[in-house]
Formats: C-alpha cells, sequence, structure tokens
C-alpha cells in the first residue's frame, strides 16, 4: 500500500499553499483569544462591583480614563489584532502591540515610582508583563507568514 503525503496530493492536484499558518500562531492566537475573554469577563464581574465603582468616582479624569482603557479598550484592541493575524493580516500584529505595549510600560513605570528603584523596579515590572512580552515575541517571530498585503478590511 502506498504511504500517502500531503505534500505530494497537494502537488497532484497543483494547489498553492502559500499563506500557511503555523501552528505556533494558531496557538497563541486561540490563547489570545481565551486570555481576552476570561480578562474581559472578569473586568466586567469587577465593574459590577459597588466598592470598586465608588473608588473611581472619586479620582481625577486621568485615572479614569486609564481605567477604561487598561480594562476594555486595551483586550479589545488585542483581540482584533489577533483576528487579524489568524486571517494572516500582518497589520493585525500593530493593533496586537497597540493593545499590550502600553500596559506593560505603564505597569514598569507604576513599580519603578512605587519601590523608588530602578534595578529592583524594572525586574518586577517586567516579571509582572513576562507573559505579554512572550506573547509579543511569539508574533513577532510569526510575522513572516503574516502576508505583506496593504491595509484594507476583507477577510
Amino acid at each position: 500500500m502506498e504511504s500517502w503525503r500531503t505534500e505530494e496530493a497537494v502537488d497532484s492536484l497543483e494547489i498553492s499553499l502559500k499563506n500557511r499558518r503555523s501552528i505556533a500562531l494558531t496557538v497563541v492566537c486561540i490563547l489570545t483569544w481565551v486570555g481576552c475573554g476570561i480578562r474581559f469577563t472578569l473586568d466586567l464581574i469587577a465593574f459590577n462591583n459597588v466598592y470598586l465603582t465608588k473608588t473611581f468616582v472619586d479620582t481625577d479624569k486621568y485615572n479614569g480614563i486609564w481605567f477604561l482603557l487598561n480594562w476594555f479598550i486595551f483586550p479589545v484592541l488585542c483581540t482584533v489584532g489577533a483576528i487579524f493575524m489568524f486571517r494572516l493580516k500582518r497589520w493585525g500584529f500593530w493593533i496586537y502591540c497597540l493593545g499590550q505595549i502600553p500596559p506593560v510600560v505603564f505597569s514598569v513605570y507604576t513599580v519603578v515610582t512605587i519601590t523608588k528603584n530602578l534595578g529592583s523596579g524594572m525586574f518586577f515590572g517586567l516579571l509582572w508583563n513576562c507573559l505579554s512580552i512572550a506573547f509579543v515575541v511569539v508574533y513577532a517571530v510569526e510575522m513572516n507568514k503574516l502576508s505583506r498585503k496593504p491595509v484594507s478590511t476583507d477577510f
């Protein structure tokens, strides 16, 4: 009996598989969707918390804007970026970075200002965000699998 090989079958049918999504890209996109879904759900539960809502009512407007960005806008940007990268659109990576990098920078800044020590503050700030940084690195490594077509909204 002849062994079945996918590459030979594709070659015999003359079908080109020019943009194949790698397994790593698929796994990271799915993990991004799951993580953003869990975060968004937990944020909605926390937003319904009366004590938390009272805490943010009495703060200045910049804290309220950061609260809105960090809890709602950034996870949505990460989800949309992962959707476009799953569809092999290169500009999805930049959307994902818009949703991932500002919270990392802000949390490092917050830890550094709280500890007043750049060395240990920077270490713990980056340690806290190592999963976010790892996802950005994996997406950056997988960018060669994404298409270089001009920006469009076609799916």
